[in-house]
Parts: structure tokens; sequence; C-alpha cells
């Protein structure tokens, strides 16, 4: 179904919190030229969109077990650890959350504009899913919704390195690898993000935000080694190519 006709967007808002290594501007500018169309680029999205509570609403989707959605009534303590993360910028590691309850306390906060065109939020935030017959929580680099979200962390922790790494000493990891990961601190970052916006951005167009060839920026890479030689060297592939070409040519009305 070629959806990008049915459901076509004239603009895109692009929500970023402030990191390292991520020109935003640059990052703008790609997008602009890739879709032919206007970016509004934001700062991150729940300073953005802060209001009173909102933080008590997002320590609300912490996953809590590792295994099923299970939430409770955030603590204080968590209530006001999130206040910080909103308020200052302060990241902390090691804290998931639900991506379906987090988009949709994103959603409620869209505006009718930004809920018909397409809009995405880059965080720094690990968030995770548990899909129907998993047995545990995936963390995940993009979530295709309304908003679509793509996770900075999530591109360092979810795509798995091989076996040998987890099972080799602290000191003689990185002598099981062939290659060097992404880390949290990446100079290679910027072309990882690009990336991952097309996959939202083809979510729109097609329905789908993945590619099955390998070396299409759109393919979902599962394993490290696979984001370093898809997202960060590889770029559309001929068909996906075409399809961006024919929106860019679409006139809307």
């Amino acid at each position: 179904m070629n959806s990008w006709i049915e459901l076509p967007f004239e603009k895109i808002f692009l929500y970023i919190e402030e990191q390292d290594h991520i020109d935003t501007k640059d990052l703008k500018g790609f997008i602009e030229e890739k879709t032919d169309r206007p970016v509004e680029l934001k700062g991150g999205f729940f300073q953005e969109k802060y209001h009173e509570g909102l933080e008590e609403k997002i320590a609300g989707t912490r996953v809590r077990e590792k295994t099923e959605r299970v939430f409770q009534e955030p603590l204080p303590k968590e209530v006001e650890i999130e206040r910080r993360i909103i308020k200052e910028g302060k990241e902390i590691l090691g804290i998931i959350y639900d991506g379906f309850r987090l988009t949709q306390i994103m959603r409620q906060l869209l505006t009718q504009e930004e809920k018909r065109e397409h809009t995405v939020a880059v965080t720094k935030r690990t968030v995770g899913t548990l899909e129907k017959n998993e047995n545990r929580y995936h963390v995940r680099v993009i979530l295709a919704s309304i908003p679509s979200l793509v996770s900075l962390s999530g591109i360092v922790e979810g795509p798995a390195k091989p076996r040998d790494y987890y099972l080799a000493e602290r000191g003689e990891k990185e002598k099981t690898l062939d290659f060097q990961p992404m880390h949290h601190d990446d100079e290679r970052m910027q072309s990882a993000v690009e990336s991952y916006l097309l996959q939202t951005i083809f979510w729109r167009l097609v329905g789908d935000p993945f590619c099955s060839r390998e070396k299409c920026c759109l393919y979902n890479s599962h394993w490290q080694k696979e984001v370093i030689e898809n997202q960060l060297d590889g770029e559309l592939c001929g068909e996906h190519r075409e399809t961006l070409n024919q929106f860019r040519e679409e006139k809307l009305s």
C-alpha cells in the first residue's frame, strides 16, 4: 500500500535533546534535502512540552520487571529525578521506559498540526517494548508511531554484540571484536541518527520503516556490526530511493 498517497505530510517537526557530536542544523538540512519538505527544528521534546506533573507521568512509564509489563505509582525520589532530567538535561543510564506508554504520553502533548504532519523526537532516554509472545523487554532504537521516537542510548544498547564479547573479562572485551561498536559519546552518532530518522519517515510513507536488503540504511540491524555496516556506511537501496523520489515530486494539496 502506498500510504504516502493516503497519509501525506507537508512538514516535519524534529525534536532533539542536546547531545555532543550531533549537529542539529545539519540533521535539519539532511532531512529537508531528502524529503523536500520543511523541517521545524525544536529542542528536547519534554523540555519543550513541559507542564506541571509531567515528570510523574514519565516516571510511571519506568520498566519495573524485565519479563512483564508491570507498573506502579512512582516514588517521590523517582519523580524528582525525572524533573531533573527534564529541567537540567541530567542523563541517567540504566533506566528503561516502556515505549508504548511513553509515546502515548507524548501523543497527548502534540498539537493537531504535529499529529497531522510527521513528528519525531530524538531522545537520550532508553526505551523498550515487550511485544506479544516475547518473554522479556527489548531495548529499541526507534518506535514508529505518532510521534516517532529515536533513542540515542538505544543505538548503543539495543543492537547486540557477539556472544564472545559478553563472556570475555572486562579488559578483554574489545579484543573479541573486529569492529568498533557504537558508544554513548560517539562521533559517528550523527550518521546513525540520519539513517534512523529516514526509517521513521518511511514508516509514514509506506507503513514499514525497514528494508530487507543489507547495505540499505533502512535495514533492521539487530547487531552492532550491522549498525556499522548499514546505518553508518549504507545508503538507500534503489527501491527506497525511488519511493522517496516519488514523494519529493508529489504535489500535495
